[in-house]
């Protein structure tokens, strides 16, 4: 699966990892509380599989920590980002133009935040949301999902929940709704349901009173910071680009920074202990120098290996042509799969939310090409079963929305598809208008290159969190 397509999937992730830089995050610092190994204590063939194994354990912490400093390093929140503990909403749709992000959506506006519990909880406050979707996912800084409060779970009704980190106690305001979060630093992945550009209004509406407000401030008049302190250190680099080019005293470094205030699971145990000859675990002082030359080249071909064992693992299963996911935000122990989940999704949703198939070959494994004339066709008992809605979109081969001369991105069930007389639904997926007794189930694709689509589900009915639904294959039309 190639960096792109793995990129649709969780959309609003993508909003969350354009630049990188590099900072201390605000948990609290770490105090070295023993040295490395000397160097004759390990192995170079030890050495280089630990590291292996290390680094790919470590990478979603150090990668989404390099991320939350990216994405808040404003004084206030602007088009993109936002300060820590404050949201960035998105106000609309991408059109074709929009190149700067790849895999967005044209079903949800999105509401981010990235969030800093070292200091006390945060309430969030979501006002009533009638019968409209809404999902506000909240993602650890190890890439699950502990919680995802939304029309799913909670309703319309909204609520005020507090996001309480690991070291928090206390007692909570009558009337908020605690949710435990097993990190210090997190994100909120908010998404509203918006069925076009007339309902902007209801929607940001909807978006201006969702709110962050610490515990202490609860009850009272909060206004977020007005002006929030940069911090040095700040870099244009993407975050993938900048988490590969960290040595590893640098990422070990950080990585055994991180994991104070961000902490292991239980199940993490034995991988905590095969590491910790290196020197790698929660306050630790990892020291490259203290190695021999052998052992240290040993460390650098195993942080290669990581990365090699990261991209080699796949991140779904393929049915039918699309790769599918679901166990995203739920990963246990599988090290190698949650690294790629997060160097290529991070926050990939948990299925009964959503899920995303994405195709960009047919079953038979030949690419998808513009210029040719598909056909997906749905039988009655095909068409996606969802309790919210479902949709299709249409994607280059770099993951953009594809220029049409309808403007019509994606198609679904608020689309007004027509229905064969036999309950099927077919997709017609081409160039050029298929005829206008068809034209209403078009979905324009390029008219040369490679392209990829993307079905999402939200609020997926069961048959399709537990696999036994599956999308028919995009075919070429005879």
């Amino acid at each position: 699966m190639s960096l792109r397509l793995a990129m649709l999937l969780s959309a609003a992730t993508l909003l969350m990892c354009l630049v990188g830089c590099k900072r201390e995050t605000a948990s609290p610092a770490a105090t070295p509380t023993e040295p490395a190994p000397a160097a004759q204590t390990i192995s170079a063939a030890d050495a280089r599989d630990i590291a292996r194994d290390a680094w790919v354990f470590g990478l979603p912490l150090v990668y989404i920590a390099t991320q939350v400093d990216v994405t808040t390093h404003v004084t206030k929140p602007d088009a993109t980002r936002a300060p820590i503990n404050q949201f960035i909403h998105y106000r609309s749709f991408p059109d074709a133009d929009n190149k700067t992000i790849v895999g967005l959506n044209v079903d949800t506006l999105y509401s981010l935040a990235q969030l800093d519990l070292s200091k006390e909880p945060l309430v969030l406050s979501v006002p009533p949301m009638g019968n409209r979707f809404w999902l506000m996912q909240i993602v650890d800084a190890w890439n699950n999902v502990p919680h995802a409060p939304g029309s799913r779970s909670i309703g319309a009704k909204g609520g005020d929940f507090a996001l309480i980190g690991p070291g928090w106690t206390g007692t909570l305001p009558q009337g908020v709704t605690e949710l435990r979060i097993p990190t210090n630093l997190a994100t909120i992945a908010g998404r509203t349901y918006t069925a076009g550009p007339q309902e902007y209004g209801a929607v940001h509406a909807l978006q201006d009173k969702y709110r962050l407000i610490p515990l202490s401030q609860w009850g009272k008049a909060y206004t977020p910071p007005i002006e929030t302190p940069l911090k040095d250190g700040v870099t244009d680099v993407p975050v993938p680009k900048q988490v590969l080019a960290m040595s590893p005293q640098d990422f070990f470094g950080r990585l055994n920074a991180l994991m104070v205030g961000n902490p292991p699971y239980r199940e993490d145990g034995p991988m905590l202990e095969r590491i910790a000859s290196l020197g790698i675990g929660p306050g630790k002082n990892f020291n490259m120098a203290s190695f021999s030359p052998d052992v240290q080249r040993a460390i650098n071909e195993g942080v290669a290996d990581g990365v090699k064992l990261m991209n080699d693992t796949p991140r779904g299963k393929n049915v039918n042509g699309w790769d599918i996911a679901l166990d995203l935000g739920q990963y246990g122990t599988q090290y190698p799969y949650r690294a790629g989940w997060t160097f290529y999704g991070v926050g990939g949703n948990l299925a009964e939310d959503a899920v995303y198939p994405v195709a960009e070959k047919q079953a038979d494994g030949r690419p998808l090409e513009g210029g040719k004339k598909y056909v997906l066709r749905f039988s009655e008992d095909d068409i996606p079963p969802v309790n919210a809605f479902w949709s299709v979109t249409m994607y280059d081969s770099d993951s953009y929305l594809v220029p049409n001369a309808i403007n019509r991105y994606a198609l679904g069930d608020r689309s007004g598809l027509k229905q064969g007389s036999d309950g099927s639904l077919s997709i017609y997926i081409q160039p050029e208008s298929p005829g206008k007794d068809k034209e209403t189930n078009w979905l324009p694709s390029p008219k040369e290159g490679e392209f990829k689509v993307a079905m999402r589900l939200y609020s997926p009915k069961p048959q399709v969190a537990d696999g036994t639904w599956k999308p028919p294959a995009i075919k070429e039309a005879e």
